[in-house]
């Protein structure tokens, strides 16, 4: 994996550890007298030793908040034991919740979500006895024992660096679960979220009783459904899930193992998939009913990869235009020979890709009618690079032309295509200016990614989304025109850390540049929704829109689940996570 630094941060946060080593690798080169033919130096810049022992305390307290104090009131709700919550609050405690709430509803044939928000009158204070009150009365939705979770998601001492002061922060409180009508075979899942915000005294181990001296509800959603929306059907659709690489069971970890690939390749009006893995692959074709039948050695592909594959990337594609999807494979192109079989025509092609590909995307760029390939690459981490927006890797992706009759044209340089020395996991073809050209978005996992505007001519004018560091770090993205408004929309899967935004937050103004500093609170800042607004003007809305943090993520997908006309998002995260039911952010 090539984010080797940002991979060893997050792990430091996640662990508690500390973000320090992290600060030590940022060097600013000093300007050089031209007489002199000693090599530039370098200065380091690092937080000084308070700065870090302080930083590493507050991570220290949260973590006993987390496993200690809120896990004690994440279990007595979960009991609904009034008494056992009642021994938390400290005697002279304050409660809050909101007073004349705007509300947002969201009311559809599956479910109903109701979001209030503060408006921005005073909160109703509320004593000890109406406080518990509340919170058990959101606990009553839940017809048998719900999961809850607490957490903090900001938290300090009130008087900076003074440890002893009151401590306060920002959380969440989590109960997901079972509600409505206890009956046999009925199941209705229910959410409620609370954010608050809250006052204690200094964090300690052995402090469990009387700690919380004050909490104010801030935001209140609550969720319900007729019905679970998704199930796991894996095994009912004759899919066997243990074929496939399982970092939780494995001795290996793999980053990115394989992934997903939908296509009709018989053209028989039923989805068929193809499913690519580290150790092989399995070409499943879609039956009436919604089962599913491997007919990967039916179909002619060998099932696994040989060593001198490139990866394993994949892409359906019609490449020789006779309306039959055919198949990249690793290194191997074949044509779909009218749904019945797959042909081994590498040798009748110019395609190579290189060993380190990451994906393929296809779009017909110059409208003749043929459908080309832009290959993305990954870079390679360098420490005095990878905040700059650099990989170390100069080569950049490439965008095959098509030529008709299986040949092909790299025209990267000359359509101005390769995305500079960024590194890269997916790109997206979109007409982001309802010009009728396809455009090309390219992100990249150490810095800001890059619009390609198709100019109509077969060259590409580069446009940076927005000012400063905005899609800073992604590794995932998909796009679709969310509000149905004509203009297609972009959504950025990044890493989101509770942790490393919170010791973000706690490093003291001017220990680093400010644009050191941009680039560091967008890198832990988590996802983005970019709503196209027309004339190649975007508004980031996923932090107003509280849709950022997830966790780390990579393939996210927009689809219409529930066939109501709007797209709906399906996020990823926990791609660093304690358990498989503990996903990270």
């Amino acid at each position: 994996m090539t984010r080797a630094i940002v991979l060893f941060f997050c792990l430091a946060v996640c662990a508690g550890l500390g973000w320090f080593g992290y600060c030590h690798w940022y060097r600013a080169g000093s300007n050089q007298d031209i007489r002199s033919k000693s090599p530039p130096k370098k200065k380091e810049i690092v937080l000084d030793d308070a700065q870090r022992s302080y930083i590493w305390e507050v991570e220290h307290h949260v973590l006993v908040l987390s496993k200690h104090w809120f896990k004690d009131m994440s279990v007595a709700l979960q009991e609904a034991n009034e008494k056992a919550l009642a021994k938390l609050l400290a005697p002279d405690f304050r409660g809050g919740t909101l007073q004349k709430p705007t509300e947002e509803t969201l009311d559809t044939a599956y479910a109903k979500v109701v979001r209030q928000k503060d408006a921005g009158h005073p909160p109703v204070s509320l004593d000890p006895p109406s406080f518990l009150r509340t919170l058990l009365e959101y606990r009553k939705l839940f017809v048998k024992a719900p999961h809850v979770k607490v957490y903090p998601k900001t938290m300090g001492p009130h008087i900076q660096e003074d440890l002893d002061s009151p401590w306060e922060g920002a959380g969440v409180l989590r109960m997901w679960g079972e509600v409505g009508p206890d009956k046999p075979g009925e199941v209705k899942p229910g959410e409620v979220v609370l954010h608050f915000r809250f006052r204690l005294p200094r964090p300690q181990k052995n402090h469990r009783t009387g700690w919380l001296e004050s909490m104010e509800i801030t935001q209140i959603q609550i969720g319900q459904a007729e019905r679970f929306l998704l199930r796991d059907v894996t095994a009912k659709r004759n899919i066997n899930a243990d074929l496939f690489h399982d970092n939780w069971k494995s001795d290996r970890s793999i980053t990115v193992p394989g992934g997903v690939y939908l296509c009709d390749f018989n053209r028989d009006g039923i989805c068929d998939m193809l499913i690519v893995d580290i150790d092989r692959h399995y070409l499943y074709q879609g039956l009436p009913g919604g089962k599913f039948k491997d007919v990967t050695a039916e179909m002619g592909l060998p099932g696994y990869f040989s060593p001198e594959a490139p990866g394993n990337i994949a892409a359906f594609v019609d490449l020789d235009g006779d309306g039959w999807e055919d198949l990249i494979l690793g290194g191997t192109i074949y044509r779909n020979a009218e749904g019945k079989k797959f042909l081994d025509y590498t040798y009748r092609t110019n395609l190579r890709f290189p060993s380190d590909a990451t994906g393929i995307s296809v779009c017909d760029y110059d409208k003749d009618g043929l459908v080309d390939l832009y290959v993305t690459l990954p870079g390679k981490g360098e420490e005095k690079d990878w905040l700059g927006g650099h990989s170390g890797d100069k080569r950049g992706n490439q965008l095959w032309r098509n030529l008709g009759n299986w040949k092909f044209e790299n025209v990267t340089e000359k359509t101005g295509t390769s995305g500079g020395s960024r590194s890269v996991f997916s790109a997206v073809w979109l007409d982001i200016n309802n010009d009728g050209w396809p455009d090309l978005f390219v992100p990249n996992e150490f810095g800001n990614g890059v619009l390609l505007l198709n100019q109509g001519d077969g060259t590409f004018r580069e446009h940076a989304l927005m000012k400063g560091p905005h899609d800073f770090g992604t590794m995932g993205i998909t796009c679709g025109d969310i509000n149905n408004d004509g203009h297609i929309d972009l959504y950025l899967a990044n890493m989101y850390s509770k942790t490393g935004s919170r010791i973000v937050g706690l490093v003291k103004p001017g220990s680093y540049p400010e644009d050191i500093m941009a680039k560091m609170r967008r890198f832990v800042s988590g996802s983005n929704l970019y709503l196209n607004r027309g004339n190649l003007t975007f508004d980031s809305v996923s932090q107003p829109w509280q849709m950022n943090d997830i966790g780390w993520a990579y393939g996210p997908a927009l689809v219409d689940l529930d066939n109501d006309g709007f797209l709906d998002l399906f996020a990823t995260s926990g791609f660093v996570s304690v358990s498989r039911d503990e996903p990270d952010g």
